[in-house]
């Protein structure tokens, strides 16, 4: 994971467009790994052979290599088809585990809702509902970390198969965590159990519906999964809940995903919570984009490492699921 994390750190600060773009020399990573994390390897080809023996263990390709002159001496670079979640799982780490703390201190923050039962609103668990992708699994990763900081409790819904298995953790206390998968078929490509959305959920209503996207385009919403669209869009439209986007502003493009039709509209969430970095970097099309988008959003929260931005509404205008 620090090899990814070392790509992200470099792509931000290049002016690289693509984190794809970014091939380091086997020379400098080797550097890296043995200031970083103290570890020397005896050759160049020894630290594609632990790259290679890291991908046979989680069953996915991550790296490529591109040869030059010297027979002994080539770059890693990422490799291109990432569609799989737990490739996915790898790209842009420090930007997400910055969007998920974000994520997670809004929560923290905002006290449950009232109900319509006579419980004690203070001592109820705060209900979220936690979508599908990669930037969840670090949100749901977060609040594993501070389950015994604070004295809330959570019912953490989810049909993102890829965080149940640490969630289901034996070091996870379920008192303070309660967990309800969703109902549905395993798609193992994108890790989501797919079923129909109103009947895979025990419930429609949420303190919290925490949500990634593939893409955004204006303010159409994308993802590449049929079924994951139709998940989506009935999540938007038909659940009740303050509605929270995860992004990493690479989901901000120009242009639409081809032959997919949008499932949603950013202006259908409460708010969207992005990373922030205190250093001046190069701007890239995906940061131009999501200048372009600032006009729909307000600020609510501008931390060091993520920004909260509430979703500016018409007067009058109601968004999906009745707010």
């Amino acid at each position: 994971m620090g090899v990814l994390y070392h790509f992200s750190e470099i792509f931000e600060s290049s002016d690289a467009e693509s984190i794809w773009d970014i091939a380091i020399p086997v020379e400098d990573l080797c550097a890296h790994l043995k200031e970083r994390f103290g570890v020397e390897y005896s050759s160049n080809q020894w630290v594609y052979t632990q790259l290679r023996r890291y991908e046979d263990e989680i069953g996915a390709r991550l790296f490529e290599k591109k040869a030059r002159r010297d027979v002994n001496t080539f770059r890693v670079c990422l490799h291109r088809e990432m569609l799989e979640f737990i490739q996915k799982q790898h790209l842009y780490v420090p930007q997400k585990i910055k969007a998920a703390r974000g994520a997670y201190d809004k929560i923290l923050s905002t006290p449950p809702a009232p109900q319509d039962t006579p419980t004690d609103d203070a001592s109820r668990d705060t209900s979220v509902l936690l979508g599908a992708g990669s930037t969840v699994y670090h949100l749901a990763s977060i609040f594993i970390d501070h389950q015994h900081s604070t004295d809330r409790t959570f019912s953490l819904h989810t049909h993102n198969a890829g965080i149940l298995p640490m969630l289901l953790g034996q070091h996870v206390d379920h008192r303070k965590l309660s967990v309800v998968a969703a109902g549905g078929t395993l798609d193992p490509v994108t890790r989501t159990l797919l079923g129909d959305p109103g009947m895979s959920f025990t419930r429609k209503k949420f303190d919290f519906i925490v949500q990634g996207t593939s893409l955004v385009w204006g303010e159409d919403l994308f993802i590449e999964s049929l079924q994951e669209q139709r998940i989506k869009k009935t999540i938007l439209n038909d659940f009740e809940g303050c509605k929270i986007l995860v992004l990493t502003k690479h989901e901000f493009q120009d242009h639409p995903m081809p032959g997919v039709e949008p499932y949603g509209k950013i202006t259908d969430y409460d708010y969207v919570i992005v990373p922030r970095s205190i250093q001046e970097h190069p701007p890239k099309k995906h940061d131009r984009s999501f200048q372009e988008s600032l006009g729909r959003f307000e600020p609510e929260i501008m931390n060091w490492n993520y920004c909260i931005l509430r979703i500016r509404t018409e007067p009058g205008q109601e968004r999906p699921g009745g707010r």
